[in-house]
Parts: C-alpha cells; structure tokens; sequence
C-alpha cells in the first residue's frame, strides 16, 4: 500500500473503461430530476460547526442498496460498473454547496473507492487525508483508501457530483454478483463522500 491514501488510476486498469464511459455515465446523471437523490444513508445531518451534511446526497445503482428504477434509468453507467471487477457498490455521490462532512473513516476493509468526477463546480471544495487536499476534475477519476480518516466539502457555486465506485482492487478482487437479486456482501458504511 502507498504511504498516501490516494491511488493513482493509471496504475489500476481495471478502471480504464470506467473513465472512457465518462461521457455516457454524465449524460445519464443529467436525465435524473434532483429529487432522484435521498440523503446518503451515512450522513449525520446537522453537525457542530463548521459541519453540515444535510446536502450529502446518494442515487444507489450497484449493491444491494440499489433499487432496479434506479438501475433501469442509467443502464450504461451500471454495466460500466458491473464490468469492474472486485466491485462492491456503486452510485451517483452528490455534496451540495455548503456541505461540509466531518471527518470520518470507511468500514470496509481492502476496498478503493474511485470517483469519477461527472459535475464539479468552480469554488472551494476537496477531500483531505490528513494535510493532503485533492479537488475533482471533470472526467477524471480520483481513487483513495477511505478506510483513513478524511473529510470533505463544497463551498462551491453548484452540486459536486461522482460516481462513487467501491471495488477490491484486481489483485485482491473476487467477483461479487451485485445485482439486488443476487446476494452481494453488505456495504457496511455505505458511500464515502
């Protein structure tokens, strides 16, 4: 494992078809109405200052979380998920302006999460580990061991929205069914940011 939680993706194939299905994954995030999005089931709410995680959102599409209206509106972004292997969960991660999540830890353990960053306003908004502080890029995938403790926030003009990956990575991974249907393993801790 890297000194530093975060990962390079370039270093992780199994994420090269993931990244190409960017342009297919936004273009179906864009056809949700906002009140697609619940609360993300790991928020706390309303937090002691400078925290607030009321506009912490989640759209389950992989995992046994994932409702099959969710999985038949975006059928390009679930196959590109399904076709991960390793994977655990997947969804669409959404910090509204003036989030702020506490710092916190993820449960599972030998998973990375991966966001592929699909809405990414202008402003101050970022993940931190420790004292490094990465932001998200359009396009671009931002992969980090969330089982060290982290935060982060959106002070930003709009929504920060992801697809948010959990997955073992392929030198570890079994392959897990993630289809409701089947019996997946519990995402224990849910989404991360």
């Amino acid at each position: 494992m890297p000194s530093s939680p975060f990962h390079h993706a370039a270093q992780l194939p199994e994420l090269d078809a993931l990244r190409r299905s960017f342009e297919a994954v936004r273009e179906e995030l864009r056809r949700l109405p906002p009140e697609a999005f619940e609360l993300s089931p790991d928020s706390l709410g309303e937090r002691p200052a400078p925290y607030d995680e009321r506009g912490w959102q989640w759209y389950a599409l992989c995992g046994e979380e994932a409702p099959e209206a969710h999985r038949a509106a975006c059928p390009l972004t679930v196959a590109a998920c399904e076709a991960l292997p390793g994977l655990v969960g997947a969804g669409f991660s959404r910090l509204l302006p003036g989030t702020h999540l506490e710092p916190h830890r993820g449960e599972l353990e030998g998973v990375l999460r991966a966001h592929l960053a699909l809405e990414v306003p202008g402003g101050d908004l970022g993940i931190r580990f420790g004292d490094e502080v990465r932001g998200w890029q359009e396009g671009e995938l931002l992969v980090f061991d969330d089982s060290h403790e982290h935060e982060a926030w959106n002070r930003g003009s709009g929504a920060r929205t992801v697809l948010l990956v959990t997955f073992r990575p392929a030198a570890t991974a079994p392959r897990y069914p993630v289809h409701p249907t089947s019996t997946p393993p519990r995402l224990i801790g849910g989404p991360t940011c």
